[in-house]
């Protein structure tokens, strides 16, 4: 009962500012940037494969999830070191970031709104004229609004840029910043004179003497004073996880079609006279992996308020939305018995399919050839003596 009443003391805050708004900005973000970002079609996957082979795009990989740890690790203790000096470099890095972003993403808003691609100076019009809002009020109280909304196209251009082509490679790379994050958040007070965390110092900016925020962070103002922040980190990479659920679902969902429409040539060839038997919506929608991954992801983030609550302090909350998005996802697959093939990915599969087609084509062109020999008019040597 004391666990109960506790939990329910936690409750009101949970749904009140600034908890509530940055949990749904966050969840929000998260669902619209991986639905941008999913390469779902045919066509996408092949403009995907042009763009990793042109260097525009970036298929991850184990030795990429392993050297994040290391190069995120060098990047943090540099922020915690130098801050007053490296903060300036951040805000240049965030605003051109961010303009870049907004303007790749432009089109495509554009187009889902009816309005056409636009032009280019419309891409570059919006996004000049949001980037310098920020950069202008970025020490003011509302500077919190254009920050969210520069994160938000930021997250969306980092996951179309870095693709996954199999789930072993993004869940590498969250075990390696739940170890990360888990690392600099508990371990590191216990090795600082001042005995706080290196995380927390550099993304509150204690140890700066300067003016200046952190621009790498989703904010949200409370009423009382404070904020409550979460690192844009947080949200891209799960979604890197999340992005690749969402063409798995939509592979899947190709494949089902196919068996489908297969399935039903066989019974109308076979003469198989079938009764369709009528199906609630729910029964004949497929629950996917991307929705799985999303509650997950939004369960991980209460948790990780409740916990901030009874501690506290700070948590590193990967710690939590690692667990809550992947466990509910490796459930479910292993429960379609689909692990595997989301674990190894398509590629193996296609590479595969393209050797057989390779093989089968060299059989056929060699069986031309013998069939051509064989139809060859045949000459006896005695009928040639002179």
């Amino acid at each position: 009962m004391s666990t109960t009443h506790g939990m329910a003391a936690y409750l009101p805050y949970l749904l009140s500012a600034p908890l509530l708004p940055l949990a749904v900005l966050a969840v929000t973000v998260l669902t619209l940037s991986t639905l941008a970002a999913a390469d779902t079609t045919v066509q996408e996957r092949q403009e995907q494969r042009q763009k990793e082979e042109n260097g525009e795009a970036v298929a991850l990989t184990k030795l990429h999830a392993i050297g994040f740890g290391v190069v995120a690790s060098i990047g943090l203790l540099a922020m915690w070191m130098w801050s007053n000096v490296l903060i300036y470099m951040s805000l240049i890095t965030f605003g051109l970031g961010s303009f870049v972003s907004i303007q790749q993403c432009m089109p495509s808003i554009m187009a889902r709104l009816g309005l056409g691609k636009g032009h280019y100076w419309h891409h570059n019009a919006v996004a000049g004229l949001l980037v310098l809002s920020w950069f202008w009020y970025r020490n003011s109280s509302h500077s919190w609004i254009f920050q969210d909304i520069l994160g938000g196209f930021t997250i969306t251009l980092m996951l179309r840029v870095l693709k996954a082509p199999s789930m072993s490679s993004p869940t590498l790379l969250l075990l390696t910043a739940f170890v990360y994050d888990v690392f600099f958040v508990f371990v590191t007070p216990y090795l600082t004179k001042s005995g706080e965390s290196i995380m927390e110092a550099a993304a509150t900016g204690a140890a700066m003497t300067v003016n200046e925020t952190i621009p790498m962070l989703f904010r949200i103002p409370s009423t009382s004073g404070g904020e409550a922040m979460l690192g844009f980190g947080d949200v891209v990479l799960p979604g890197i996880l999340v992005t690749f659920l969402k063409e798995c679902d939509a592979r899947l969902e190709e494949d089902q079609t196919l068996i489908g429409l297969t399935s039903s040539v066989i019974s109308s060839a076979s003469l198989v006279s079938t009764y369709p038997t009528k199906k609630s919506w729910w029964r004949r929608q497929r629950w996917s992996y991307h929705l799985t991954a999303i509650l997950g992801y939004a369960v991980g983030l209460e948790v990780t308020f409740v916990a901030m609550m009874w501690s506290n302090k700070g948590q590193p909350a990967l710690l939590y939305l690692v667990p809550c998005t992947l466990l509910p996802v490796v459930l479910l697959a292993s429960r379609r018995h689909e692990l595997s093939l989301l674990w190894h990915g398509w590629g193996e599969l296609e590479s595969e399919t393209i050797l057989q087609e390779v093989d089968i084509n060299d059989e056929d062109e060699h069986g031309h050839e013998g069939e051509k020999r064989d139809q060859a008019p045949k000459t006896d040597s005695r009928e040639i003596s002179i």
